[in-house]
């Protein structure tokens, strides 16, 4: 039997401050280095009214009323006609989101952390591809990962803000591969590791193994180190063909949190960093089928729910039905009561 075989597992503590959560909020980052970002991006301020209709349980979208020979899903009438739109309660928020499209033709929201990634079902490209504001709201409104910007941004932080300012990010819409999307951890202001980003099986990517490395620590040390506030983190980057510029997609907290892919928290909370050696970690064709699940699995629907999402009117309706059941429960318990 080995001599330590006894011996408990140790759970390492990763220490995270207030000021490394607000240093990744977007806007921040995005002040800093917003010339090395992938896509363009607005940032609106989001007023109290609109946070606490994200938290309500309405499910009422707000959007355009509907014209009688509407052509498209942009005229379609989101609001039930028993309701008032409530976009009647942030009309000048509203009126900028819509604004933006005329900048971008396409959108992907976020709020200061979180994009609503596990709502993209919702859409018919089921992606993050938003053609009008109903859509970003639709997106918004499904999603429990912004709902974790709202209510846990700082669970693991040694404090909490007084106030919290929260924005709400258009991104111009752009195609990505996702077989050229990295996430990268630094401790201690060392880049320890580089994680594919999304795990499936590109044989192409052992050849670029070099490059990989190369290209990155570049981007650390010349872009990243100089600038940004904290000490240790995660960010994303993008390295399409010709590999040979890296964009920045997103900052988050290293913090147990942020998922660490390839690699675990563990490892990179003890990792002994040696100078000019980074850890890049790839699905390879003898560990795939350890990763041969789709992302967000855990948030997958019923079948009647995802065909209702490839068609507005139905993706609509349903929702209709859903607010219109809340609201006949809500009453039946008054009546009990």
């Amino acid at each position: 039997m080995p001599e330590n075989s006894n011996k408990p597992a140790v759970f390492h503590e990763i220490a995270v401050t207030k000021n490394d959560i607000l240093n990744c909020s977007y806007e921040n980052w995005y002040s800093l280095f917003g010339a090395h970002a992938y896509s363009r991006a607005i940032m609106l301020p989001v007023p109290d009214e609109f946070i606490d209709y994200l938290e309500s349980d309405d499910f009422t979208i707000p959007g355009e009323k509907s014209k009688p020979n509407a052509q498209n899903d942009s005229d379609w009438d989101y609001t039930p006609p028993s309701r008032p739109d409530p976009a009647c309660r942030f009309l000048e928020f509203h009126r900028r989101i819509q604004e933006t499209f005329k900048s971008f033709k396409h959108i992907a929201p976020k709020l200061n952390w979180s994009a609503p990634q596990d709502s993209v079902w919702m859409l018919p490209g089921r992606t993050m591809k938003c053609s009008s504001s109903s859509d970003i709201y639709l997106l918004l409104k499904s999603s429990d990962y912004i709902n974790h910007d709202l209510s846990h941004a700082f669970d693991e932080a040694d404090s909490v803000p007084d106030k919290i300012q929260y924005y709400l990010i258009l991104r111009e819409w752009k195609e990505i591969n996702p077989s050229l999307e990295f996430r990268c951890f630094v401790r201690d202001r060392q880049l320890l590791g580089i994680s594919q980003r999304d795990l499936n099986y590109y044989p192409f990517l052992d050849d670029l193994h070099d490059t990989i490395i190369e290209r990155i620590s570049a981007f650390f040390d010349d872009v990243l180190l100089p600038k940004f506030g904290s000490n240790s983190f995660a960010f994303d980057v993008y390295l399409p063909k010709p590999f040979t510029k890296v964009y920045l997609v997103d900052i988050n907290p290293f913090a147990r949190k942020t998922d660490s892919l390839l690699f675990t928290w563990n490892e990179l909370a003890t990792m002994a960093p040696h100078d000019d050696e980074v850890a890049v970690r790839l699905v390879t064709q003898h560990n795939s089928g350890r990763f041969a699940t789709k992302a967000h699995s855990h948030n997958h629907v019923p079948r009647d729910v995802l065909d209702a999402s490839m068609d507005s009117s139905k993706m609509v309706e349903m929702l209709q039905n859903w607010s219109a059941m809340l609201s006949k429960e809500n009453e039946d318990t008054e009546e009990s009561e």
